[in-house]
Formats: structure tokens, sequence, C-alpha cells
């Protein structure tokens, strides 16, 4: 869908297909199922994943989770599940060194939330 609407939206300016192709890279590339075509949508990408693998944007998702039915447990997986997939998109090294230790803290937190 992002896809999509990107490719709608760019039609309203008198953009080079080269710079188009990147745009739309770094809407599709972001989720790490798609190759970086550019720097710039590896940048994207990384960036994404502060919004994760920070405790700030964690817990933003814990908290917008419990807004659901969800259970305890189904929001914890969810919130780990996130996690981990932004944890493998990483690739700049200055990313992985600011993330992650924070990855693993919260990976050891989920641990024992789940003991508990």
């Amino acid at each position: 869908m992002g896809v999509k609407a990107t490719k709608e939206f760019l039609k309203r300016f008198d953009l080079d297909e080269e710079t188009k192709e990147k745009i739309i890279n770094c809407v599709e590339a972001h989720h790490g199922q798609v190759p970086y075509i550019c720097k710039e949508a590896e940048i994207v990408a990384n960036a994404d994943c502060y919004r994760f693998l920070h405790p700030q944007g964690f817990f933003s998702l814990i908290s917008w989770c419990g807004e659901g039915n969800l259970k305890f447990e189904e929001m914890l997986a969810l919130a780990e599940a996130k996690l981990d997939e932004k944890y493998n998109i990483l690739s700049l090294d200055i990313c992985k060194k600011e993330l992650e230790p924070y990855y693993y803290k919260l990976k050891d937190l989920i641990k024992k939330a789940k003991e508990f």
C-alpha cells in the first residue's frame, strides 16, 4: 500500500526517474524484504529501526498494543517479533553500535517477563 501511495504522490512532482526509483525503494525496502538500490534506502531502513529498538519506541509499541484486546503474552510476542525484525535489518555500523545494547537489554526484559 505504501509503495502504491508513494507512486501516486510522486506523480505530482517533476522528478527524474532515478530519483523516483530511489524514493520508492526507500519505502519498499525499509522492512528489509526488498534489496536496497541506493544508500538512501539503507539509511531510511536503519533510521526506522530506532522506532522499535530504542526504549522510548519499544515502550510506545507496548503501550499501543495495550490499547487493543491483546493478552499480555500476545502483546509481548508481537513486541519481541518487531524488536527482532528491526534488529535484523540494522546494517549500518553506527546504528548497530548505538542500538545493540538496547536490543539486548530489551530482550532480557522480555525473557524475565515471560519467566514471571
